[in-house]
């Protein structure tokens, strides 16, 4: 079967197949995708706190937020890119689709290396920005990190890119690929740099490279192959048109994962005022934390693709059908690894620290995230179909709740009120207020968007 055939079966299949059996096709390989980035996300920091020092562990924690906010551009190219890819071709609209693929690409490529520049320029200035300004040598150990970090920003973006543009143009296996080379070499490479070399954290930011500029090398080959959306650079428009579609498309991630990388940052300088350890504790504990949160992102990634591609099929029914089969999975996922993490997080922490200080407050702000985790999977489904129907700005106010608009004051109110017990709470009171707020949200939107099919308006 050709590239083309190839293509138009992967259509009709997520247009008219069979949904319960096509979600989890789609969702399983999204879901590897998610918990290999989860593993390459823990993978430093379990090798640097072998290591049993806290600033060096603090300082993953510090690069991290200036990881995630080059993460947050990287989806924000690639979400803006990938949806209107997935609408397109649901419209069997090829020619624009392969358009939007190339110039997704180079943009992320354009920004990348003028990041690059600027990071390396003001390095310092952005070390004391992340949070690392109240210990030298955390400081210190946090400069010799990003440096090398700042080094990967482009093969970074490019591939957050690539890999979203793939994914939400249904081909979630092939997305998945880069992903899982890109953690194999990380995780080969971090004990061997960061322990028997002794390079310590900058042993870590090699390792991260090398995975990166593996990980790419692959997705880019996957976009050649198995009908998927070729990435060919000659193709890519550069003008407003294309430029206002990503930007918009992709807006409701970036400022989701923009707003969260700025709440990380202000969450480390609250915890510093504790010491070097409470930064050390909030590091592991949101790390630890992620883990069911992967699952649910994951399967709801699978969702994704359903809802844009049947959406420009004007499919509502189905769509409708498609959210309530994933919300039913990501619950009963939530419940089970909520209670793994309840009862065996202690161990899980004590793999990232030999500091029992450092574990006591890790584990006791998992626990307390614990009690609202079961019930945020709505939260995260009805913020990716808002995103995938088009409805980019109803997306946006959902998306940036939880680790924003909702986090930054309950964080500095708890502190106030409560000290460092205010850093076990602020976590699962914001996550508690988010998500009411989006039970609101999504009513009104469900309703007036996907409450008849287009022939009955």
């Amino acid at each position: 079967m050709n590239d083309a055939r190839k293509r138009e079966e992967r259509i009709r299949l997520i247009t008219t197949g069979k949904l319960y059996p096509l979600l989890v096709r789609m969702a399983i390989p999204s879901m590897i995708g998610m918990i290999v980035t989860t593993v390459y996300n823990l993978t430093d920091t379990y090798f640097v706190g072998k290591l049993n020092d806290k600033t060096l562990t603090a300082s993953v924690g510090v690069v991290f937020s200036f990881v995630s906010v080059i993460q947050a551009i990287g989806f924000w190219f690639g979400y803006g890119s990938g949806n209107y890819i997935s609408r397109m071709l649901g419209k069997k609209e090829n020619d624009k689709a392969e358009e939007m693929a190339a110039t997704g690409a180079l943009l992320a490529i354009i920004v990348g290396f003028v990041l690059l520049v600027l990071g390396l320029l003001f390095l310092r200035p952005v070390a004391i920005l992340m949070g690392a300004g109240g210990d030298e040598a955390l400081l210190d150990a946090t400069m010799r990190y990003l440096r090398i970090t700042i080094c990967t920003i482009p093969f970074m973006l490019l591939s957050n890119v690539l890999y979203n543009e793939l994914r939400l143009a249904g081909s979630a296996k092939s997305s998945v690929i880069g992903l899982l080379i890109g953690m194999l070499f990380n995780m080969v490479l971090d004990p061997v740099l960061i322990l028997w070399a002794g390079l310590g954290v900058e042993g870590a930011a090699y390792a991260s490279m090398a995975g990166q500029i593996a990980g790419l090398s692959l997705l880019y080959r996957q976009t050649k192959k198995d009908g998927n959306v070729p990435v060919l650079l000659k193709k890519a428009r550069l003008d407003w048109a294309h430029l206002r579609t990503i930007f918009a498309g992709g807006a409701p991630n970036f400022c989701r994962q923009g707003i969260s990388s700025i709440s990380s940052v202000l969450v480390n300088h609250v915890a510093g005022e504790f010491g070097v350890g409470a930064i050390a504790a909030v590091t592991i504990a949101i790390k630890v934390a992620y883990i069911a949160y992967a699952l649910v992102i994951g399967f709801g990634q699978g969702f994704q693709p359903i809802c844009a591609m049947n959406y420009g099929a004007q499919k509502y029914d189905r769509i409708k059908k498609a959210f309530f089969l994933a919300l039913l999975t990501v619950t009963v996922f939530l419940l089970l690894t909520t209670g793994l993490l309840y009862f065996k997080g202690d161990e899980l922490i004590r793999a990232f620290t030999g500091e029992e200080a450092v574990a006591g407050l890790a584990g006791r702000m998992l626990r307390a995230q614990c009690i609202i985790l079961p019930f945020m999977g709505y939260y995260i489904l009805i913020g990716m179909l808002l995103q995938n129907i088009g409805r980019f700005a109803l997306a946006t106010s959902v998306t940036t709740l939880e680790n924003g608009f909702c986090m930054i004051p309950v964080l500095y109110a708890s502190c106030a009120l409560l000290g460092e017990a205010g850093l076990v709470w602020f976590k699962p009171i914001s996550s508690g207020l988010a998500l009411l707020i989006s039970l609101g949200i999504g009513t009104y939107a469900w309703k007036k968007y996907l409450g008849k099919q287009p022939e009955e308006t």
